[in-house]
């Protein structure tokens, strides 16, 4: 599936160019197609495969029964509440979290000898009449895993099916074999080309290797931005070559730095500053690089800002001008 395009969200006083991710869309495709799978198409008489899902998978637990206060039933509303709430595509390190977390859990479940979807265990006759299902009484019976709709089920009730499908697949008489639907939505199948737990991964790399740019458009003080060394440099740069005598030139500066993307540090202390203009704490994502909307106003603060970081903020310069004294439009 291609990635969707780049995330533009406006946030705090900047504005943030996410980049492009495709896991939020493969979450919606696989819900939808799991609410689309209703009854006999997954061999139940009622509800639907996320409703299955739901109330009885995910979550290692004692029993099947989910009274809609534990286990799976909040893992499910934890996933869906962080999807619906990250319409503008910016997804938080606690996000992340709960994805790992709930991967982990899928994971458990799977390993489980007896919870795993593919080791459900009913019992069926070890012979029966192939054309009505009747069998002797007294005859062992033998277990069969997955799904309940066996052949067996299907010979023993072929006028009552009420059209609940039977696959052969969804049930084997060897463990962690058999692919039910339940196990189908978790890990991908015929029924559901990519599974949930696949979806978790696909967040969770995405997540890790996201980059931003952070355009910032506010009034604040710009100081903090000396802390990132190419933004210190240039505007450095800009500042030396926009020398009229002994002046500097603040349109000059302002034409040097506009529009400009500076790098930035992916150390937790460069994005925790860059996270304050956007006015979210902890995104998920490294910012790459930054600009800066710029007026006349705004320059001369950068100006101040970084004769301050350079120890020159209060000192006289050529010929006896402060900073301040030395700009000119």
């Amino acid at each position: 599936m291609p990635k969707v395009d780049k995330n533009i969200a406006q946030v705090g006083d900047a504005t943030l160019e996410g980049g492009p991710i495709s896991f939020p869309k493969d979450y919606a495709n696989w819900k939808r197609k799991c609410l689309s799978l209703k009854g006999g198409a997954i061999g139940v008489l009622r509800g639907n495969l996320y409703s299955a899902v739901r109330e009885h998978a995910i979550n290692v637990r004692p029993a099947s029964d989910n009274d809609g206060n534990t286990g799976s039933y909040l893992e499910l509303a934890k996933l869906n509440s962080i999807m619906v709430s990250r319409k503008n595509g910016i997804f938080f390190e606690q996000d992340y979290e709960d994805f790992e977390a709930i991967e982990a859990d899928i994971r458990d479940l799977l390993d489980h000898p007896t919870l795993n979807p593919q080791n459900i265990m009913f019992s069926i006759p070890s012979k029966y009449n192939k054309k009505t299902g009747a069998y002797p009484k007294g005859i062992d019976m033998e277990p069969i895993y997955g799904h309940y709709l066996d052949e067996y089920f299907k010979t023993k009730h072929k006028d009552d099916l009420q059209g609940r499908t039977y696959n052969s697949t969804w049930s084997n008489k060897e463990k962690n074999t058999a692919t039910p639907p339940i196990y189908q939505a978790l890990v991908g199948g015929e029924l559901v080309p990519m599974g949930l737990l696949e979806v978790l991964e696909k967040a969770q790399e995405e997540l890790e290797n996201r980059e931003f740019k952070l355009t910032i458009d506010t009034a604040k003080p710009a100081k903090y931005l000396m802390a990132i060394p190419d933004f210190k440099r240039e505007v450095g740069k800009a500042i030396s070559s926009s020398r009229v005598g002994d002046e500097v030139s603040v349109s000059k500066v302002m034409s040097k730095l506009i529009n400009r993307d500076f790098k930035s540090n992916t150390d937790a202390k460069t994005k925790k500053l860059l996270a304050r203009y956007a006015g979210r704490k902890n995104i998920a994502g490294d910012f790459v690089s930054f600009r800066i909307v710029l007026t006349p106003a705004k320059t001369r603060k950068i100006i101040k800002d970084y004769y301050d970081s350079t120890g020159t903020g209060t000192k006289r310069r050529t010929l006896t001008k402060s900073w301040r004294d030395m700009l000119v439009v």
